[in-house]
């Protein structure tokens, strides 16, 4: 009874590697597409933390510099 089943669900060996193998390459597949797309978070996480800092440092750059004032009432003393 055993072997109309294992005849029905056996596949040559030549199929077997060939599914293994693709099945591989779309595993490997993935993980590249994974890679990529973390990548590009990162980089637009980077650009838009740079961009802050540039209006952060625009915008100090209009205030006066009260650090340079009271270093130079220090040195008068």
């Amino acid at each position: 009874m055993s072997e109309p089943l294992l005849q029905r669900y056996w596949t040559p060996p030549q199929e077997t590697i060939e599914l293994l193998e693709l099945h591989q390459i779309a595993h490997e597949f993935r993980q590249e597409q994974a890679h990529r797309e973390a990548w590009q978070a990162y980089c637009r996480h980077y650009e838009e933390l740079a961009q802050q800092h540039q209006q952060d440092h625009a915008a100090m750059q209009a205030e006066p510099n009260l650090f340079a004032f009271f270093w130079k009432k220090r040195g008068k003393a």
